[in-house]
């Protein structure tokens, strides 16, 4: 995840060829459904592994597939890039793999794909905190008005308690900050490298490590050969991981690249319709609460997002 320069821009795309506005509104348009998809797989996943173990696998498969793929990416390592990529293989391909599964055992995948909408929201804090990119009131009011959104989230679903709710409720806004910060680092320190090195280079320093701590430390070779729905989860695994994992991270990446940080991430429009749609499909229960808070963050990503109209 990248961004423009100035995390605190419009996050409009600017091109003189409607042939490549077209390009990168499919590109959008396909990161929508990749990840919106996402949720469901992990919660198809969770029926054979554990949330580490799906973590971990994919990872691991979305470091081999983008290792395969861009193979003579790594002789453009620099020294002087090592800290940046590892920085974006933690926050932008590591934790987040974690914290997502872990919170659908306890919440409805779609509720988990609404939290990630707060992606945008994320973005604009980071990028003002951390990397001094400045900011309009306007969006700062966008940014109160998304994350009471995720407040009315934290309601407890039918059956569930505030404590539970809050606790894994938080891990999502947890990997949307985690998204944040990777964003703008690539767009501070790594835009001289092309999206594909960015993104092979960054799961170089993650997905061996998690490969090796899944067959030396958990009992995934036992899963695999007792439980009859290992290989078909494995396989959804394995697609959460190469395609809507190291494919999409390297349009991602493309996206950021040609466009600006908060366009690309404001992908996160169309994830939760996604993921809730699939949560309907899988049986998972929409109610008002799903439907205010999604609205009431996506009108938070609006204000964060929204160009000042030119007077003239």
């Amino acid at each position: 995840m990248e961004e423009n320069s100035v995390v605190g821009e419009k996050a409009e795309v600017q091109t003189a060829d409607p042939k490549e506005n077209l390009k990168r509104w499919a590109l959008f348009i396909f990161l929508a459904l990749a990840w919106g998809s996402s949720f469901l797989l992990m919660k198809r996943g969770l029926r054979s592994f554990d949330y580490a173990q799906i973590g971990s696998l994919r990872i691991g498969f979305a470091w081999l597939l983008a290792t395969f793929i861009a193979l003579r990416q790594f002789k453009n390592l620099r020294k002087k890039d090592i800290w940046p990529l590892l920085l974006v293989g933690i926050f932008g391909n590591g934790l987040p793999y974690f914290l997502f599964p872990l919170a659908i055992t306890k919440l409805d995948s779609g509720l988990v794909g609404v939290l990630n909408s707060t992606v945008p929201l994320f973005t604009l804090l980071t990028g003002a905190l951390i990397f001094g990119v400045a900011f309009k009131s306007k969006q700062l009011i966008g940014v109160l008005v998304g994350l009471s959104g995720a407040i009315i989230l934290l309601q407890p679903q039918p059956g569930g308690d505030w404590g539970t709710n809050i606790l894994y409720a938080s891990l999502p806004l947890i990997a949307s900050v985690c998204y944040a910060l990777s964003v703008n680092i690539i767009g501070k320190y790594l835009k001289h490298l092309r999206s594909i090195a960015i993104t092979s280079l960054s799961l170089l320093f993650v997905g061996p490590v998690c490969i090796m701590w899944l067959f030396s430390s958990t009992n995934f070779t036992v899963i695999m050969q007792t439980d009859v729905l290992a290989w078909e989860n494995l396989g959804l695994v394995a697609v959460l991981g190469m395609v809507n994992s190291a494919l999409a991270i390297i349009i991602f990446n493309q996206l950021i690249k040609n466009s600006s940080p908060l366009f690309a991430s404001s992908v996160t429009y169309l994830i939760p319709i996604v993921a809730l749609l699939w949560g309907l499909y899988d049986g998972e229960n929409l109610g008002w609460l799903h439907i205010s808070g999604m609205a009431v963050i996506l009108l938070g990503v609006y204000l964060v997002n929204v160009k000042r109209p030119v007077r003239t």
